[in-house]
């Protein structure tokens, strides 16, 4: 798990003991070590929350990595969603994860300028939900459009550098 995708959840308080052991994993299979996070890595997902969250905070002091900014975090976490519309082909699984992404834009990162795409996919998936009136577009080009955007999300989202 990346590290600003762990911080969104905290952010939102739906981190859970997996998403910490996770990403320990994960810096351990970069070959990323402290003391505190080979502790971290040898919790498993049933252990207390709590007493995981204190290795993980000394783990992030050892590391010297610094808390990013909610929106650096929600863009990470828009890039998770991203990367999964790229891995599946199913309309519905793809309209609903285009929708995470228009609830992220909308409400916690207040419709910023190069994310503002997100809101008009958002409509085109209601008008196919909701409008039965005759339209110049089907499921096939709003899937096209998504999958579009993901890839130009994508190449912005690895061109920061944070």
């Amino acid at each position: 798990m990346e590290t600003n995708v762990l911080f969104y959840k905290i952010y939102k308080g739906t981190v859970s003991t997996e998403d910490y052991v996770n990403w320990s994993h994960s810096l351990i299979e970069r070959n990323v070590t402290s003391p505190s996070l080979n502790i971290l890595s040898s919790f498993t997902f049933n252990d207390n929350i709590f007493e995981v969250e204190v290795y993980f905070n000394r783990t992030i002091n050892e590391l010297e990595i610094k808390k990013p900014t909610f929106e650096v975090c929600a863009r990470a976490y828009i890039g998770l969603l991203a990367n999964r519309i790229n891995q599946v082909n199913d309309h519905k699984e793809i309209f609903n994860l285009a929708d995470m992404i228009f609830q992220i834009v909308a409400m916690e990162l207040n419709y910023p300028n190069e994310l503002y795409t997100w809101y008009e996919l958002s409509e085109m998936i209601d008008r196919l939900d909701y409008d039965y009136a005759a339209r110049d577009f089907n499921e096939d080009d709003v899937n096209s459009r998504i999958k579009k955007e993901v890839d130009t999300f994508l190449k912005e989202l690895n061109s920061y550098d944070y």
